[in-house]
């Protein structure tokens, strides 16, 4: 794969413009775009193509790769983060930046129907879902050292590789769950953890487990920020810790208060589904693009005609 990722990237480019040329799109918008490369770009851009990013990365992690060249191309880079860490202003310059949200897929983040084998695998006490990271291996090991006998499974990318806590190593089960697995893990799970940030210096406030969690109807104990205070009632719709303390005694509280639990879930549901869903994240997209270019929006009549047309 070394050898061929460049051609693969070239052909990957070729085919972008290719398509470009046959449905001569108004909007070019990259989830990310890891493989865009500037020169593709360039091209579209003489097209008279919009050029948008949804970035749901940190822009400071991009460091080396070919996103640091490709981002400053893009028209506006919509950002999943409201703000950036120290020093990300002067690794990249977009030419517009826009913040908006992370949010749900709404055909693959809902609350399925769980089996006997799905509660088999995957019922816990606690779960945390997510790539390893430094800061989330910190507080987990400080919180089984305070709670030696806690049910406790950790899924996701980077665990088994690089987990340096002894301590950690048997609540580790495995890489990242995806699709159906992911939403079963969650919805097996009595208590779902968000914890924030990959390293002390570079800290988000929410990330898609913010979103994803409740549309599955799961059960969030989320890391206390400001930003996912406006998005839900702490205590009717989701639960929230600041320190290792605050995280014990509210997994103790909830575990002993199911009903509670299962309300406050059900009420986290409620006030995701829709409002947060990846649809009204691309409506706002489409929204400011129409006002920036002074687009009159189609009527709902005119929309449900184009798309039985189509």
């Amino acid at each position: 794969m070394r050898l061929l990722k460049r051609m693969l990237i070239r052909e990957y480019n070729g085919l972008i413009l290719d398509l470009a040329s046959k449905y001569e799109p108004s909007i070019l918008l990259a989830f990310k775009g890891p493989y865009i490369e500037a020169r593709t770009l360039h091209i579209l851009r003489t097209r008279g193509i919009a050029l948008y990013n949804y970035y749901p990365d940190r822009v400071v992690l991009a460091g080396g790769t070919m996103i640091e060249e490709t981002l400053p191309e893009y028209d506006c880079l919509f950002d999943t983060k409201k703000f950036w860490d120290a020093g990300a202003q002067h690794f990249t310059k977009p030419r517009e930046r826009v913040f908006v949200p992370h949010g749900y897929d709404p055909e693959v983040h809902q609350p399925l129907a769980l089996s006997t084998k799905d509660i088999s695998e995957y019922q816990c006490d606690v779960s945390c879902i997510a790539t390893h990271s430094p800061r989330k291996e910190k507080i987990l090991k400080e919180l089984v050292i305070s709670k030696p006998s806690l049910d406790l499974r950790i899924w996701g990318n980077q665990w088994v590789e690089n987990c340096q806590s002894s301590e950690l190593r048997k609540y580790i089960n495995g890489s990242a769950l995806v699709g159906n697995q992911y939403v079963k893990a969650i919805r097996s799970a009595r208590i779902n953890l968000a914890i924030m940030g990959i390293l002390p210096t570079v800290k988000d406030e929410t990330t898609t487990r913010t979103y994803e969690i409740p549309a599955c109807a799961g059960f969030m104990l989320h890391e206390r920020t400001e930003e996912v205070l406006d998005l839900y009632e702490e205590g009717k719709e989701i639960a929230c810790f600041d320190s290792i303390q605050e995280l014990g005694e509210k997994i103790d509280y909830y575990l002993a208060h199911a009903k509670e639990r299962q309300e406050i879930a059900l009420s986290g549901y409620t006030r995701c589904v829709p409002a947060y869903s990846y649809d009204n994240r691309m409506a706002e997209i489409i929204k400011w693009h129409q006002e920036r270019h002074s687009i009159k929006p189609l009527s709902p009549a005119v929309r449900h005609l184009h798309m039985h047309s189509a």
